[in-house]
């Protein structure tokens, strides 16, 4: 057995933009932060080696020799951190056997070089302190005019206030990385907002035009009304092609349907006639075939009523037609009411001066409306025993609001297979009947055609059961 597939909806335009907007948050502005946070630690760090050089020289210069050839520092560095024991500033001079001077803040430690072996190369690097300190040191191989041996001078000074300069731009920079973020988030909110106005704006018009409103003028002579034409006019250039497309399909389906309809009467008018001569003739028959005959041509006369009214109907489809709930089905319901009486047949119905229900206005066209529940109608009262019933109900709370319309019936029923039989095209449930057969199609025909949702089931009369729920 094959499995049923899931179909994914598509991405919205918004959702697009949207991901790809936090795409360029979420992947820039880290990147951009790592970049200059690692921009300002080389920065910060030459800065602390060049002053770590400057001491050195400076130390270097203080540097004598005494008669004995003993090394003395002359000028001790000015700076008090060298003389704050285990301060995390330092200086060290030593020779290949020996410490020969040190700064008071190594104390008994001693700093643990890292000679190269050429004279005069600096060599900047990170190393250990006392207690386990993160120094970065600045360290170079001196050759004095009065020393045999070349002496190793090493300056030292504490990375934790590299470190503290990182975090304090860090936190500055990243404090303004995330306000900018909000300044972008909101520029694409209104940027969006921007950008998808002439989207909304075409919206917006199809929704009028659904609902009876005007959108925009007339097209030209001989086009439609203006509210079923899109005004591009109003939207960008990019939008324009599409909605003259729109207005061109408009245009033509009226024109199609315009046509249907006089194909239709011409219709109607060539079958009257052959029809008419048929009757006229039927006394010239023996009465049982005049009797036979007489039946069949009033079945065919009903076929043609039926469909030559499917076709109006349809013809008359309107874009944007709206029907007041009363006013289009009072009559409908007066009528089916003298005919059940006629039949003795009990008929109750909803009373649609109700005020929840008089204000209706249902989106389809008033003779669709007639069309679809006077067939429904017509076709409980053809099938009932005793009674049938027709209710209405509004409800206002569903989103959107919806109008429910209920046909029931104490005849026959159906089964589940024989309600998709009387849906179909040209199937009838009863072909004992009298009439077209056709009814509960042309009234799901016409239902479909303006999005009306139609369910047919079991009744609480015994019967069949119609449901029309109409988005409002």
């Amino acid at each position: 057995m094959a499995k049923a597939t899931r179909t994914v909806p598509p991405i919205s335009i918004r959702q697009r933009t949207i991901i790809a907007g936090l795409v360029l948050l979420l992947v820039a502005l880290p990147s951009a932060g790592w970049a200059l946070s690692h921009a300002f630690e080389r920065s910060v760090t030459a800065s602390f080696d060049a002053r770590l050089t400057a001491w050195q020289n400076v130390l270097v210069a203080a540097l004598e020799v005494n008669p004995m050839g003993e090394l003395e520092v002359q000028d001790k560095l000015g700076d008090h951190r060298f003389h704050e024991i285990y301060s995390g500033w330092y200086w060290q001079i030593s020779s290949a056997e020996q410490t020969l001077a040190l700064s008071r803040s190594l104390w008994d430690q001693r700093l643990q070089p890292s000679v190269d072996g050429v004279v005069n190369n600096l060599i900047l690097r990170p190393g250990i302190g006392p207690q386990q300190q993160a120094l970065r040191v600045s360290e170079r191989d001196y050759l004095l005019a009065q020393l045999e041996q070349p002496i190793h001078v090493m300056v030292g000074g504490p990375v934790a206030e590299i470190d503290r300069e990182v975090a304090a731009f860090n936190q500055v920079l990243w404090l303004a990385l995330a306000g900018l973020a909000i300044v972008l988030l909101l520029f694409l909110a209104v940027q969006l907002r921007w950008v998808l106005a002439p989207l909304a704006s075409l919206s917006h018009q199809l929704q009028r035009l659904r609902h009876g409103g005007t959108c925009g003028p007339s097209s030209g002579a001989g086009s439609a009304s203006p509210s079923s034409r899109l005004d591009s006019a109003a939207l960008s250039s990019e939008l324009k092609p599409l909605a003259e497309a729109l207005n061109d399909v408009l245009e033509r389906d009226e024109k199609l349907l315009e046509h249907s309809r006089a194909a239709a009467a011409n219709l109607a008018h060539s079958l009257k006639t052959p029809l008419a001569v048929m009757q006229s003739q039927l006394a010239e028959l023996p009465p049982q075939l005049a009797a036979e005959f007489t039946r069949e041509i009033h079945r065919m006369d009903q076929v043609v009523q039926h469909h030559l009214a499917r076709a109006a109907a349809v013809g008359t489809h309107q874009l944007a037609a709206h029907a007041n709930l009363q006013a289009a089905l009072q009559p409908i319901l007066a009528a089916i009411a003298s005919m059940a009486k006629q039949r003795q047949r009990k008929f109750s119905y909803s009373q649609l001066d109700q005020p929840q229900l008089a204000a209706i206005a249902v989106p389809v066209a008033a003779p669709d409306l007639q069309e679809i529940v006077g067939n429904l109608l017509e076709n409980a009262l053809k099938y009932s025993q005793q009674q049938l019933s027709f209710s209405a109900t509004a409800d206002a709370t569903a989103a959107p609001p919806t109008l429910l319309l209920q046909i029931d019936d104490d005849g026959p029923g159906m089964t589940d297979e024989q309600c998709q039989q009387a849906l179909a095209r040209g199937k009838r449930h009863d072909m004992s009947v009298q009439g077209s057969g056709i009814g509960l199609t042309v009234a799901a025909e016409l239902a479909h055609l303006y999005g009306v949702e139609m369910q047919l089931g079991p009744s609480h009369l015994g019967g069949l059961r119609v449901q029309l729920r109409f988005n409002l």
